[in-house]
């Protein structure tokens, strides 16, 4: 059963709004920054990338690729600073945790006011953008 995570894009632009998250398959959930968090997902693609020398002279041979692993991943940009450096790790910890708890008749969970931001007053922080695409297997730490 596939769960998800119904997280809010702040803003006014084609990519505002409610987008769900897969929940299934997380291998890790990093906060980069006060500003960046990275979800880290299971599944690994190989990619391979032809040694200049070989394409110059002989052209690329499958013997001679390198072959690269790389895994899926999100990043969450946040419009302003969280008041705590891993406070949204937490948040999207426990938003996971809370998710997977819940039957299968339930497979969005939306969380509840994200977590303080580091502006005067201390208001809840906003996500600016989620994007999609993959990062090399050796640099997640």
């Amino acid at each position: 059963m596939e769960k998800y995570l119904k997280l809010k894009i702040a803003g006014s632009g084609a990519d505002s709004g409610s987008k769900l998250i897969s929940i299934n398959d997380i291998m890790e959930v990093k906060q980069e920054s006060t500003t960046v968090i990275q979800i880290f997902y299971k599944s690994i693609s190989n990619y391979a990338v032809v040694p200049a020398q070989v394409a110059a002279t002989d052209g690329p041979t499958q013997d001679a690729y390198d072959v690269l692993n790389s895994v899926q991943s999100l990043k969450i940009t946040l419009a302003s600073a969280a008041a705590d450096a891993f406070s949204w790790k937490d948040f999207i910890n426990e938003s996971i945790e809370t998710a997977l708890q819940l039957s299968w008749q339930q497979p969005v969970f939306t969380p509840g006011t994200y977590p303080k931001s580091a502006a005067s007053g201390n208001p809840p922080t906003t996500i600016s953008s989620i994007v999609s695409g993959v990062k090399a297997a050796g640099l997640q730490s």
